[in-house]
């Protein structure tokens, strides 16, 4: 069956800082590591105010210290993320909200790149807000964290169909902290715990969206499209998921050609969802599959 009846937005596209023609007293200079910079200099170094983009996609639009992201300024990480507010030593430090590309924000203190004191946390999905305090990135007074119990399974992975030559064993195609072709409610409460981990202003007690039989279709789709196009590096895709548990859009970086990127985001948008929970109510919510193609063995 083709899949031609679901309207999706495929282009993944983390906007990028506007930027004009070289204004007097800029220069454009290549950054050691393949980096680029817009902005004023002294003695030839980045210091003043300037844009830099890294090769990951990380983007830095503000003030700079003799080379050294210091000051107020604006940043775009490579997940999405995007911190406005004070910066140190090339991370957010002092006060900025980060808003997440998963839902929510937080609006406070931050110490070396992490949250650290007072802020406010919008949460995502129910828009919840409460203040909040940070120690060292741990929001104090939340639900402890659930670990796995002793002899656990921690690690899962997608076997291809054929042996080696002269062997019993099948290749190891994708591996997984939790198992790929298991639901949300299928789940130990650790394997919960590693997919909650990935929001950040999830609240307590809140349920993420989740294939109805885990992800392991998608990555098996994957790693056809794997073959047909030789595609390697990370994948990420963001699909978001309705309250009804249908996908309303998805979003693909990672994968340059047209068509591959077209049919990883349809794969992704086509599997059935069990949606978010907030507040013990169904809600919209981002969810959130990132794999490595160049660790895939074939």
């Amino acid at each position: 069956m083709k899949p031609t009846a679901l309207l999706l937005s495929l282009a993944f596209c983390l906007p990028a800082f506007a930027q004009e023609a070289l204004k007097p007293g800029e220069v454009q200079l290549k950054m050691p590591g393949g980096g680029s910079y817009i902005g004023t200099v002294k003695d030839g170094v980045p210091d003043g105010r300037g844009y830099f983009r890294d090769p990951d996609g990380m983007q830095y639009e503000g003030e700079v210290s003799m080379g050294v992201r210091e000051g107020v300024a604006e940043g775009l990480f490579p997940n999405g993320d995007r911190y406005q507010g004070q910066w140190r030593d090339g991370k957010p430090d002092g006060r900025g909200t980060m808003t997440f590309m998963l839902g929510g924000a937080y609006e406070g203190n931050w110490r070396a790149g992490v949250p650290d004191g007072r802020g406010t946390m919008t949460f995502a999905g129910n828009g919840r807000r409460a203040d909040v305090t940070f120690v060292n990135g741990m929001r104090v007074g939340a639900a402890p964290r659930v670990q796995p119990q002793p002899g656990e399974k921690t690690s899962f992975a997608i076997l291809s169909g054929a042996n080696r030559t002269g062997s019993l064993m099948k290749d190891k195609e994708v591996t997984s902290s939790v198992p790929l072709d298991v639901g949300y409610e299928g789940l130990t409460p650790a394997q919960k715990q590693f997919v909650r981990d990935a929001y950040p202003a999830l609240d307590d007690g809140d349920e993420p969206p989740y294939p109805l039989k885990g992800p392991q279709e998608l990555f098996l789709g994957l790693l056809k499209l794997t073959g047909r196009y030789q595609l390697n590096g990370d994948v990420t895709i963001y699909v978001l998921v309705g309250a009804d548990g249908k996908a309303l859009s998805a979003a693909t970086s990672g994968i340059d050609d047209p068509e591959a990127k077209r049919m990883a985001g349809i794969g992704a948008a086509l599997l059935k969802y069990k949606p978010a929970r907030c507040g013990g109510q169904p809600c919209q919510m981002m969810v959130p599959f990132k794999v490595n193609l160049a660790t895939i063995v074939r």
